[in-house]
């Protein structure tokens, strides 16, 4: 096999084959291809969709049951989806791990260290860690504690166990040019060397595409980590294997830099969540050009609120991402310092974290 580490993300449409329950021939299906790369030498992680879909279904065994939330539901349905995978794998003499995560678990630093410490420790135990949101605790009204899709959980956890490879499986062959449903001249794009706007308009969000836009913002996140990305339709026979051969298959995007270091994972997972800064036009070149810490002479202005450690993006007047970084000041104390001298910081806010809103040591460029 080309890759040795590897995620594969499986989406509902795939483990239900199109029905409204899951479908144990279409899952069982899987479960050969993820034994077949253990047997190849392979380590596997599996992200898992179908809680909801399995816990609508066996609510629906009861004509007087009410309609619920989609938390209420995955509560339901996660054990049947668990136990689902765990008779699957047993025929294989697998052991599955069930790993829940929430957006917070990942957006504190040891949350995150503590999460990948055990997704590595099942993957050296030789277990197949099953991961997904914990939307019983994830409530809509609670934003910052959601990671939103399974597509997004994918690509976070490529980058938690240093994935080589992760494989999206859905019901679409990847991305094409335009929507196939409505365009008949819409094509295959076999690869993407680095994801830009073209690729972000290609993915729309039309009908039959298959949630694209959401699987290519997670290809952008692995790839920054250093994995190779596959969207691919899971109904091809041994897609997974396939993918982890480095056959052609679906769209494959390249990664865009050598794998990242641990801490540098865990700002681009994190990035984004509580808010941005906006920075001027010589700050923005310093940063891209000569790798300069990002100090508060340059920034213009603060979006959202977050605190001293948080991980935040960095932006410029055009909106578009220059890089990502943990800040030295919350998003308060930017705004006081915001365009002054760093010598100034101290006789402003009466102290000082540093002279950079955001040291170059702690900065990932986007």
């Amino acid at each position: 096999m080309r890759y040795r580490r590897i995620v594969a993300k499986f989406g509902t449409s795939l483990l239900t084959a199109g029905s409204d329950r899951l479908d144990l021939v279409a899952m069982s299906r899987l479960v050969g291809q993820v034994a077949r790369l253990r047997e190849a030498g392979c380590e596997v992680a599996i992200v898992s969709s179908g809680a909801q879909a399995a816990g609508r279904h066996v609510l629906g065994r009861r004509p007087d049951a009410p309609e619920l939330s989609r938390q209420a539901l995955a509560s339901v349905g996660q054990s049947h989806l668990m136990q689902s995978w765990d008779e699957l794998f047993e025929w294989h003499d697998t052991v599955v791990a069930q790993v829940l995560l929430t957006r917070r678990d990942l957006s504190d630093r040891l949350g995150y260290l503590n999460a990948r410490t055990t997704l590595r420790d099942l993957l050296d135990c030789g277990a197949v860690p099953v991961v997904n949101e914990n939307d019983a605790v994830a409530l809509d009204e609670v934003l910052a504690s959601r990671i939103g899709e399974n597509d997004s959980l994918s690509a976070f956890v490529a980058n938690l166990i240093d994935a080589d490879l992760l494989v999206i499986l859905t019901d679409v062959d990847g991305l094409y040019t335009a929507d196939p449903a409505l365009d008949p001249s819409a094509r295959l794009i076999d690869e993407v060397d680095a994801i830009d706007e073209r690729h972000e308009d290609a993915a729309g969000d039309g009908p039959g595409r298959g949630g694209m836009t959401s699987k290519v913002s997670a290809a952008r996140v692995a790839t920054q980590g250093g994995a190779a990305v596959v969207i691919a339709n899971g109904r091809t026979p041994d897609a997974l294997l396939t993918a982890a051969e480095g056959t052609a298959i679906g769209t494959r995007f390249s990664p865009a830099t050598n794998q990242l270091e641990s801490r540098k994972r865990w700002i681009l997972g994190n990035a984004g969540v509580s808010g941005h800064l906006v920075v001027d036009g010589g700050a923005a070149s310093a940063l891209r050009e000569r790798g300069r810490s990002l100090l508060p002479a340059g920034v213009k202005d603060v979006e959202g609120a977050f605190e001293r450690g948080e991980a935040i993006e960095v932006r410029d007047d055009d909106g578009k991402r220059v890089a990502a970084g943990i800040t030295n000041y919350a998003s308060s104390e930017v705004l006081r310092i915001r365009g002054l001298r760093s010598d100034l910081i101290a006789e402003t806010l009466g102290y000082a974290y540093g002279e950079e809103v955001i040291h170059r040591d702690n900065l990932v460029l986007l």
